[in-house]
């Protein structure tokens, strides 16, 4: 009988085991969100319209709501939560922050769309590169609440609204302002960069913790910094190369603005790439089996030399070929110098093949850092289509080419020598010059091109 009771309890005591492991696993959480409902005291307008620059305590028994727009749940946010009001017409949203020395704050009921309360007396307020933030105080600045202070001053409700509550549609030329500091923006029509393309969102070989990647609108103009943290999971997911809408919160740092996702399904850009520095010229070709250009008839450009014999193509960055003159001599030239990032453009020459004809051009360079012309031929390439991908054959090694000129430019053109067409090489096709560099801290060597010639 006792042996029968002992395999009675124990088989209870594993029953109630085995459920509480179950229960534990795919019921209701262990620690369940703790919510609240205060009543405000004052707006979010109250206290923004009054931050200074300086660091002001706050002395009121005064309460705030605002909604969350950041997460840090994506690792792309790091011990700070954005907030706003609600974007309701007219009225614009107002943004704010706070910094919270906490990780996994999303977890802690700082999800995008959940309204909070805000105790502010004991807490600091300033206006900081723009945006109010308000903290702790920490060698004169705003700091991150203390994780044993945070829950005093920062209460979750259970309202949470809509991400579309929050977000608005903005153009590339109205988002990037200090009122929209911290608010949920669609930036569209949008793409990255051409310099970001090929890369990851991380990119361990621009160094840091975390790459700032170049945004832009489809209809040009400069671009602005999306960041992406190494903490991010979806850090090593190829950058996008299509267009349309980025979601995100907009921050800053110092002057620059820095446009921050929280999640990989914020990258909504399913529509085709727009070419927004397309090539220009190529009106006029003309295959010819001997010529002489010396770019005479050409005016002098600062923005892109337009060939209707030629084709001129920023393929990656906005720089195009220009046409420059010295010493009353002109000749097309091409700079990285002041760009922002990698620049590789290309001059399209169309030709007749000949087999034994002789190619060669002239060549200046200026404050050379780095070679960066090569030159090539091709007799696939179709005017309009992808020169980047077009099979080309390299022939730079044939050609002398300036260097060395490491101040200023150089005194006199370098004669860049012949190449010869081999006899397997006939018909149509293109020689084709291409300036390769970097104004972010690569090679931003000027090159000048004079008297391009085909001839027996």
């Amino acid at each position: 009988m006792k042996k029968s009771i002992f395999k009675l309890v124990a088989l209870v005591l594993f029953s109630t085991t085995l459920g509480s492991c179950v229960d534990e696993k795919f019921g209701t959480p262990e620690n369940p969100l703790k919510t609240y409902e205060l009543t405000t005291t004052k707006t979010v307008l109250d206290i923004t319209s009054a931050a200074i620059t300086v660091p002001t305590e706050y002395t009121q028994d005064d309460i705030i709501e605002a909604y969350v727009t950041s997460s840090d749940e994506g690792g792309n946010f790091y011990k700070s939560i954005s907030f706003q009001t609600l974007a309701v017409s007219p009225n614009t949203p107002i943004g704010f922050s706070v910094p919270v020395n906490e990780t996994s704050l999303f977890a802690k009921g700082f999800t995008p769309g959940r309204k909070i309360y805000i105790k502010l007396k004991g807490l600091y307020i300033a206006k900081v590169y723009g945006s109010t933030q308000i903290g702790a105080l920490y060698e004169g600045t705003i700091g991150r609440i203390s994780e044993d202070k945070w829950q005093e001053h920062l209460f979750p409700s259970s309202t949470v609204v809509s991400e579309s509550s929050l977000v608005r549609t903005l153009s590339f030329t109205a988002a990037f302002a200090d009122a929209n500091q911290n608010t949920l923006i669609d930036l569209e029509p949008v793409q990255f960069d051409d310099s970001s393309l090929n890369r990851t969102l991380y990119d361990v070989d621009s160094g840091g913790g975390a790459t700032n990647h170049t945004v832009v609108s489809t209809s040009g103009g400069t671009g602005k910094i999306v960041r992406i943290s190494s903490f991010a999971p979806f850090s090593g997911n190829q950058v996008p190369s299509g267009s349309g809408t980025i979601r995100g919160v907009l921050t800053k740092y110092n002057a620059d603005f820095q446009y921050m996702v929280r999640y990989m399904s914020d990258f909504r850009l399913s529509n085709a790439r727009i070419d927004v520095f397309p090539a220009i010229g190529g009106t006029a070709i003309q295959y010819l089996n001997t010529f002489t250009e010396t770019f005479e008839t050409y005016s002098v450009t600062s923005s892109g030399a337009v060939f209707p014999k030629y084709i001129n193509d920023a393929y990656v960055g906005s720089r195009y070929w220009d046409i420059k003159t010295f010493s009353s001599n002109k000749y097309a030239q091409m700079t990285a110098f002041g760009a922002t990032g990698a620049i590789k453009t290309y001059l399209i020459v169309p030709a007749v093949f000949t087999p034994g004809y002789k190619f060669s051009f002239k060549t200046k360079d200026g404050y050379n850092n780095g070679n960066c012309l090569k030159v090539y031929y091709s007799t696939s390439y179709t005017p309009g289509s992808d020169i980047g991908t077009t099979s080309k054959v390299n022939i730079t090694n044939n050609f002398a080419i300036a260097s060395g000129t490491t101040s200023g430019y150089a005194t006199n053109f370098t004669n860049s020598g012949d190449f010869v067409i081999p006899s397997s090489v006939t018909g149509n096709g293109f020689f084709i010059f291409e300036y390769t560099g970097n104004g972010a801290g690569g090679v931003t060597t000027t090159i000048q091109i004079d008297d391009v010639k085909l001839i027996p």
